[in-house]
């Protein structure tokens, strides 16, 4: 079992920056180990819709993470779970009411709650005095919790009965429970401490497969009168940036001969 302990260290041996620690050491010194830690923050969500223009949807979402300490390179690997929006939203147009008055209606937001797990590499480009710049890229899994599609299921006549015809259905035959994607980004980390460390990180999210796929639903009774009508085919599919700020915390081991 040591054997294979001392194989896969030597798989992930360490490296910190300077600003944390010191370099790797000599032999049976500063042998391994590895950071963990949480990152969050805001994310702006769009989707891209067949037929209809959404608009951006602020939310949020939070993570957990490992990622890996290689020795003498800029290179580590990274893995990450956590809860993640993704949605978009449609801005209300102006009406009047029966008295003649304008008024706004409120935008119509959609969104989705993903459980999201990824991994990736990231890539150290600069060590700058405060901070070291890096990029990062990764693939992404996500499995949908739970969606708000259930508040546009009846809609009022003061929510625009004919542009609800183009909403999402509330319904798992049309929502997909897997989705996946991409993670592509850049940040900043800083030290805190010898063994604590932060950042900053910006990260843009575009899924490679559809979040919603619904085809054309004909014969469909028109709330607002005139016969039936059909629903158009509907294909969604998530784009998010991301804003996150976290910490992270070195985990370090020994390796004794």
């Amino acid at each position: 079992m040591l054997r294979i302990l001392f194989l896969l260290c030597s798989c992930f041996p360490l490296f910190l920056t300077a600003q944390l620690i010191d370099e790797a050491g000599t032999y049976g010194e500063d042998w391994g180990g590895y950071f963990f830690g949480v990152r969050g923050g805001l994310s702006l969500g769009s989707q891209d819709w067949s037929n209809i223009e959404t608009e951006l949807n602020p939310g949020f979402h939070i993570d957990g993470f490992l990622e890996t300490i290689p020795s003498r390179s800029t290179f580590s690997f990274w893995g990450q779970a956590g809860y993640h929006q993704r949605g978009s939203r449609i801005s209300r147009q102006r009406v009047f009411t029966f008295q003649g008055n304008q008024i706004r209606l409120p935008a119509n937001s959609f969104v989705f709650n993903n459980l999201s797990v990824a991994i990736g590499g990231k890539q150290v480009v600069k060590y700058a005095r405060l901070a070291d710049l890096y990029y990062l890229l990764g693939l992404r899994a996500e499995y949908n919790l739970s969606t708000n599609l259930s508040e546009y299921d009846q809609l009022s006549n003061s929510q625009g009965v004919n542009y609800g015809l183009n909403f999402p259905i509330d319904s798992y035959d049309f929502i997909n429970r897997f989705t996946y994607g991409v993670t592509v980004g850049g940040g900043a980390s800083f030290p805190l401490s010898e063994a604590i460390g932060g950042f900053v990180e910006i990260s843009a999210q575009p899924d490679l497969s559809f979040q919603y796929k619904q085809g054309t639903i004909s014969n469909v009774i028109n709330p607002g009168g005139g016969g039936n009508t059909s629903i158009g085919e509907r294909a969604i599919r998530n784009f998010n940036i991301e804003l996150s700020v976290g910490l992270r915390f070195l985990r370090k081991w020994y390796y004794l001969d």
